[in-house]
């Protein structure tokens, strides 16, 4: 082997060492910009989510209000109501859970918002 081909062997691992570097490196970022794109992800769905409940919640209130705005109709009519009276307390009721999701999905970000590193 010539003095040459010993010069050339022995500046490729240094070549070999930066290409794998750079992989490496590379592997890093796209490791973190996907963690960092799932953490948004996640986020956005938890807004979406709470947004959603929010919703289900006003809408059950809602309806609650114009069951017994009914049945208070109803019984200024002469009719027998006390039989559904419970509706418009299972909607308030299913209503506050709603309430009580946005509540947990919000703290939940909060503690995750306080946990990640900055």
């Amino acid at each position: 082997m010539s003095a040459a081909g010993v010069a050339l062997a022995a500046a490729v691992p240094p070549a070999l060492a930066w290409l794998w570097c750079g992989l490496a490196a590379g592997a890093v970022f796209a490791a973190a910009a996907l963690a960092g794109w799932r953490w948004g992800a996640r986020r956005a769905s938890r807004a979406r989510l709470a947004a959603r409940a929010d919703r289900n919640g006003r809408e059950l209130l809602r309806l609650a209000d114009e069951i017994e705005a009914y049945l208070a109709q109803r019984q200024c009519e002469g009719a027998p109501v006390l039989a559904q009276r419970h509706w418009p307390r299972l909607c308030r009721r299913l209503a506050l859970e709603h309430l009580d999701c946005i509540n947990r999905l919000m703290l939940e970000g909060l503690m995750l918002d306080s946990a990640a590193p900055d």
